[in-house]
């Protein structure tokens, strides 16, 4: 019995098309291609701070200033990638919301 009521409120997928439009694969990509390349920069930071730690001149404090404020604005970018993201999943979550109470509502009239 339960397993009908779960089956009769399922939501048929393939009837969600807009959420895998260009737009967010190229958010995607986009998100991507930033993770990677906080990584790359991640590890020339820690490479510079060892430099640091050993040299502590100020040529290796300011390779460790010029690392620190790329990989900000790198993070920076991901932030809004990820809110950018999160935006177009709650407008897909408010989409299948709307699609479960027609569905809901069309058959508490039956």
């Amino acid at each position: 019995m339960l397993l009908y009521i779960i089956n009769k409120n399922m939501i048929n997928w393939s009837n969600i098309r807009n959420f895998n439009n260009p737009g967010n694969e190229d958010l995607v990509n986009s998100i991507n291609e930033q993770k990677l390349e906080q990584k790359r920069i991640m590890e020339i930071f820690n490479e510079k701070m060892k430099v640091f730690a050993t040299e502590r001149s100020f040529e290796s404090s300011l390779d460790i200033l010029n690392i620190a404020i790329q990989l900000s604005n790198i993070r920076g970018n991901l932030v809004k990638s990820f809110e950018q993201y999160s935006r177009n999943l709650e407008e897909e979550i408010m989409k299948l919301n709307r699609i479960i109470d027609r569905k809901n509502h069309n058959n508490g009239d039956l």
